[in-house]
């Protein structure tokens, strides 16, 4: 992850603004704006999910779907006190910390619903925002806020699949091709479905 250019909350009204473009003007360039997908791995899966729930509370534009790949969804608990499954997990505490204090300087300002919408300060509605499906690995420190952001969305109606990557660390899919190939044919064809191209892929 590379830290922004500006701290929050410039990113995630920057990645609204770009969606809305997209809505608005994607038909000058050949796009269907009106079957809108959005998603990202790591901090591009928590922009994601920022912008999904602007998009909710904003009135639009209309997703499809949001695809959050083993994001950060909580910025409140610090990585050093989530808890490793393996002995030298790829996320370390330091990294954490580099991270969290580029994107959030202001630790207070960690527990907006952008930032960590996995954290039990989140009590917004979450009924009616985009269908997502959430994507964790078995060894990862994020997977516990994930599940519980998938239930969240289970419990609006919202959430289109959760798969869980066994065995997988953080950025799995940067060293191990095989694992990388057969989890994005699972997204692709959940991408598909919901925009009605009928493309394939199962949970």
């Amino acid at each position: 992850m590379v830290a922004p250019q500006y701290p929050f909350p410039a990113p995630p009204r920057q990645a609204l603004e770009v969606v809305r473009w997209i809505a608005e003007h994607g038909a000058e360039q050949g796009w269907d704006g009106s079957r809108l997908t959005i998603g990202g791995q790591s901090a591009g899966g928590g922009l994601a999910a920022a912008v999904a729930r602007q998009a909710l509370e904003e009135g639009g534009p209309a997703i499809a779907l949001q695809v959050l790949h083993y994001p950060p969804l909580d910025l409140v608990t610090s990585v050093k006190d989530k808890p490793a499954p393996i002995p030298r997990p790829v996320l370390r505490p330091w990294m954490g910390e580099v991270f969290d204090s580029s994107y959030v300087p202001n630790p207070r300002e960690r527990s907006d619903p952008l930032v960590s919408p996995a954290h039990p300060s989140d009590t917004g509605d979450l009924n009616g925002i985009a269908p997502a499906l959430l994507v964790t690995a078995e060894f990862d420190l994020l997977k516990p806020e994930g599940e519980r952001y998938a239930e969240r969305l289970r419990g609006a109606g919202a959430l289109a699949g959760h798969i869980d990557v066994p065995k997988a660390d953080h950025g799995y899919d940067g060293t191990d091709d095989t694992r990388a190939r057969e989890i994005y044919a699972l997204i692709t064809g959940h991408v598909g479905r919901a925009v009605g191209t009928g493309a394939s892929g199962t949970d």
